[in-house]
């Protein structure tokens, strides 16, 4: 499988989620620098397509308890991805 270009926004996503732990949707839009508008969850749908795992949870809201926080978490990359993320980021470090 091939990494998504760092230039989608399946791309940016990806990296977002890779290096960002357990974040909310608005959180992977900021990190990952996208629009207001683009649909986060429809590209977390894809990284699940292309063989990432990535799991979806519900917190209670802290101030209203009728609202659900709903969190995901990059839990697994496939082994040639990953290694491509990394190396990539070592380049990035390294520059």
């Amino acid at each position: 499988m091939n990494l998504p270009p760092i230039n989608t926004n399946l791309g940016r996503v990806l990296r977002a989620m890779y290096i960002g732990g357990h974040m909310t949707a608005g959180e992977v839009r900021r990190k990952a620098g996208l629009h207001p508008d683009t649909a986060v969850t429809a590209r977390i749908r894809d990284l699940r397509k292309i063989g990432c795992e990535v799991f979806h949870y519900s917190l209670t809201h802290g101030t209203d308890p009728r609202k659900q926080i709903h969190k995901y978490w990059l839990r697994k990359v496939p082994f040639a991805m990953s290694q491509a993320l990394n190396a990539e980021m070592s380049r990035r470090i390294a520059a």
